[in-house]
């Protein structure tokens, strides 16, 4: 028997007044648990029921990934690589490759990025800029709030107690 349990939605208050606020959701279901955060898009104001412009990191079975969800179709190479920059805070952007989705709608972050997208881009930052090649909007920047992402790390640290390259170790905020 598969047991589902759905944890309630983390809502995380900004510090400053005027500041909207990060809202990381998450999210288990399975045995072993499948822990999921999601946070969208800053200015993604459709509705929840929609796909949504999204920053998701997700442990299943034991391992940890993490991809973006977008609504536009990326410009990828022939072997489905987008080019991304990764932005966060005052830390320099960085240009790495990610891999299409099979919609070609989203993009996975290489596993040995991920550590790096989290230890440098969430944990040490309150926003989070990633720029993607769109095939019809040319290079199109998502935000990302990522402040108070505590929450949902110890869900995820939970699932992944020994997750590859230790992303999840570290400092909470």
């Amino acid at each position: 028997m598969r047991h589902v349990h759905a944890l309630p939605f983390l809502i995380i208050a900004a510090c400053l007044p005027g500041v909207v606020a990060a809202q990381w959701t998450v999210s288990s279901a399975g045995t072993p648990a499948v822990v999921t955060a999601t946070l969208r898009e800053r200015a993604d104001s459709r509705a929840f029921d929609e796909r949504a412009i999204a920053l998701v990191i997700r442990c299943a079975a034991l391992q940890l990934d993490a991809f973006l969800t977008t609504r536009d179709a990326l410009d990828s190479d022939m072997v489905g690589d987008i080019l991304v920059r990764v932005e966060a805070d005052s830390l320099r952007p960085r240009d790495s490759r990610w891999q299409a989705t099979r919609s070609n709608a989203g993009a996975f972050i290489p596993q040995n990025e991920v550590r790096d997208v989290i230890q440098r881009g969430i944990l040490r930052s309150r926003e989070l800029r990633i720029t993607v090649p769109t095939l019809h909007r040319g290079r199109v920047v998502h935000v990302f709030l990522v402040a108070g992402f505590s929450a949902a790390l110890e869900a995820l640290r939970a699932a992944c107690p020994g997750d590859r390259g230790a992303a999840l170790a570290g400092q909470t905020r």
